[in-house]
């Protein structure tokens, strides 16, 4: 599943260009995301996107006024033109495989696409072999806060203190998006190796140094893996289709067998919450 460096690089790829730009239709190609979902769009213009834990928020400014279709009779008051001018959000979460591609050329759509937005100068598509990913429009102010943005600041001392109020291992509370905004299986192994941090240890139990170990490391992992454009383990793409590099600086996930890059111990995999988990027994504590 693409996490925050992922997400985040999309948003950050799509800002370099797509601010202002008018759309111009929209396909849906698979009826489980829903045509009402995107009627009424066309003619918005995209303000700001930006990530929202792994969602990407794509705002869409005012429309112009709608003619007015027939006049009234006799009697009867003159109604005004409706204007559609409120600002809308919407809200495009990949879930398991799902990508997007700018596409400036013509031809048919990929394999597995499912929607597609039109603007001028290309259009933005939505490819999901799994058919997974969800997209949904939502007025601007109805766009949900989380508790932490990991990439600005993981709050160490909000955490600790939820953590005390909870029985669960410290990876599962970084991995919840009730609490973390962003954070997923890759990033919290590498974050938690990082911090020296045994995965399987019962959250509430780490010290306020500890947490600010783990803070001190996701401010470490997670802006290196946004330079490097995200992990391509399997099928992640950028937004040009190019695959990410932050594989290459993993130090414990899918390295199961391998020796430590710290203390040359070997790499053990485990399960907690149901999800393989990758750490070093001999130097996370």
């Amino acid at each position: 599943m693409p996490e925050l460096p992922e997400v985040e690089t999309l948003c950050r790829q799509l800002n370099g260009f797509l601010p202002g730009a008018k759309i111009l239709g929209i396909d849906i190609l698979d009826p489980r995301l829903g045509k009402r979902e995107v009627e009424g769009l066309a003619g918005r213009k995209i303000g700001g996107i930006y990530r929202q834990g792994k969602y990407i928020r794509i705002e869409m400014g005012k429309r112009g006024q709608n003619p007015v279709i027939s006049e009234p009779g006799k009697g009867q008051k003159k109604i005004k033109p409706k204007r559609s001018d409120d600002r809308l959000t919407a809200a495009l979460h990949l879930r398991m495989t799902g990508r997007l591609l700018w596409q400036t050329s013509g031809g048919p759509a990929p394999s597995y696409t499912r929607l597609i937005i039109s603007f001028a100068t290309g259009r933005l598509i939505l490819i999901d072999p799994r058919r997974f990913a969800t997209f949904c429009i939502r007025p601007v102010e109805t766009a949900p806060a989380l508790v932490a943005n990991p990439l600005e600041e993981l709050p160490s001392q909000s955490l600790k203190k939820i953590a005390e109020k909870r029985r669960l291992p410290v990876k599962s509370l970084l991995m919840d998006q009730r609490f973390v905004a962003g954070i997923g299986n890759i990033y919290a192994c590498e974050i938690l190796y990082h911090a020296g941090i045994d995965p399987r240890r019962q959250a509430g139990g780490l010290s306020g140094a500890e947490w600010r170990k783990v803070q001190k490391a996701s401010a470490t992992v997670l802006p290196r893996a946004v330079e490097c454009r995200g992990t391509s383990i399997s099928d992640w793409r950028d937004l040009f289709g190019r695959s990410g590099e932050n594989q290459n600086h993993l130090e414990v996930y899918s390295r199961e067998g391998k020796p430590c890059h710290r203390c040359r111990g070997t790499i053990e995999r485990t399960k907690i919450g149901g999800r393989g988990t990758w750490f070093c027994p001999a130097c996370q504590r």
